[in-house]
């Protein structure tokens, strides 16, 4: 009986395992690319490209809002 229920058990964590795998493999190979920035982040490490070059920035950026000021950002653009 407790190897029928192992069994049963092993099957369930490995159906489990396999289904996130091939929809994982299916993404890679039909998925659509990721911009730099496709969540529209504030901050800083979201607005350099990706991947990033050496030094990140050619000038040290000048932060002027806080890095989850969303709130902000959807009342200028009407949001």
């Amino acid at each position: 009986m407790y190897n029928v229920l192992s069994t049963a058990g092993a099957t369930v964590l490995g159906v489990g395992y396999i289904i996130p795998f091939i929809y994982f493999m299916w993404s890679l190979k039909y998925g659509p690319l990721a911009g730099n920035n496709p969540w529209k982040a504030k901050g800083l490490e979201w607005q350099t490209t990706s991947p990033p070059p050496t030094y990140n920035f050619e000038t040290p950026p000048i932060v002027t809002e806080e890095a989850y000021a969303y709130a902000a950002h959807k009342e200028e653009h009407g949001g």
